[in-house]
């Protein structure tokens, strides 16, 4: 496995410096032992994503079961969010089997651990007791919320397509669709259903948990921009160009 190191500083567009920790990058010789262990390190992902995509696909079921006790538009919201959950879920399984080779990744354990904590640390969610005698106004507002984040989260893997990577990795720069519009449009519909997941709760133990949530998607965020610079010299114009969470309208 051949790797060419860089290390990349990343700043803001107005000359700030990061608060995150530098990553070294390295570029990926791309050989038969590279392929394989790239294709090795898909199947964890695909058996969790393949279970999280049947429990949604069962939770379908029972929403079906259950319309006369809960009402249509209720139904309708819950039903959508979770049927848009489950083509999420479906969509990363097959993405992570074809997706491209990396050509260059950012080493060391704090991209990763930023990467995999930002994914996966608000299923820790279903741990704690939901809110009791939550108003209905909320209850709605709960599942818009997921409705929205889970249907966009899903296009805009999507459209990632064989670029989409759970850690900081470069394969191809995509800069259309919803990423012409924002450069982290997955983080964006991501943070739109979490919310939608915190109004189920409302309690300090996950307002603990969405911040830290929130804190690990930034150092994610900020290591897969510098895997991005030092790979793909037009990422800088592109950057200039597109705003990071917030679309100029």
């Amino acid at each position: 496995m051949g790797l060419v190191g860089t290390t990349h500083n990343w700043t803001g567009a107005a000359g700030r410096r990061s608060p995150w920790p530098a990553a070294p990058c390295y570029t990926i010789q791309v050989t038969r032992s590279t392929a394989l262990l790239d294709t090795l390190t898909r199947v964890p992902l695909i058996v969790m994503m393949f279970m999280v995509a049947r429990a949604a696909w069962l939770r379908l079921g029972e929403h079906i079961a259950h319309l006369a006790q809960t009402g249509p538009a209720a139904f309708a919201l819950a039903f959508g969010q979770d049927a848009a959950f489950c083509c999420f879920a479906l969509a990363v399984c097959a993405l992570a089997v074809l997706r491209l080779p990396p050509v260059r990744k950012a080493r060391g354990l704090l991209p990763r651990a930023a990467a995999m904590a930002g994914s996966f640390l608000l299923t820790l969610l279903a741990q704690l007791p939901r809110a009791t005698d939550l108003p209905p106004a909320l209850g709605m507002a709960s599942l818009c919320l997921l409705l929205v984040g889970n249907t966009l989260t899903a296009f805009s893997v999507l459209h990632l397509g064989r670029s989409f990577s759970i850690l900081p990795e470069a394969r191809r720069l995509v800069t259309s669709g919803p990423y012409a519009v924002v450069r982290h449009p997955l983080y964006v519909a991501e943070a739109a259903a979490a919310a939608g997941s915190f109004l189920m709760y409302l309690s300090w133990p996950a307002v603990a948990l969405c911040a830290l949530q929130t804190l690990f998607q930034l150092a994610r965020v900020h290591y897969e921009e510098a895997v991005l610079r030092a790979t793909f010299p037009e990422y800088a114009d592109y950057a200039r160009r597109v705003p990071r969470f917030l679309p100029r309208w």
